[in-house]
């Protein structure tokens, strides 16, 4: 399991519309978990049923990296 990069806290700003900071948590941010570097993807999609991100680097393979959601918000990671 991954570090929880969005917590209940950032949540609750972000519901209230104070979360000043969004752009440390939010879009695309390099990482490294567990010793392998990458870039972790957060969204907010509050309609959305599924959110999967694609590219070149998985061969525009729509199903290898879904996101998770992360609350009830509609944030995914």
């Amino acid at each position: 399991s991954g570090q929880k990069i969005v917590t209940d806290f950032d949540v609750h700003l972000f519901n209230n519309g104070t979360y000043y900071k969004v752009y440390e948590k939010f879009g695309a941010q390099i990482t490294e978990e567990n010793g392998v570097k990458g870039v972790r993807f957060t969204t907010w999609a509050p309609n959305a049923e599924s959110v999967t991100v694609i590219g070149e680097f998985n061969g525009w393979n729509d199903i290898a990296n879904h996101m998770e959601k992360v609350h009830a918000s509609g944030i995914w990671s």
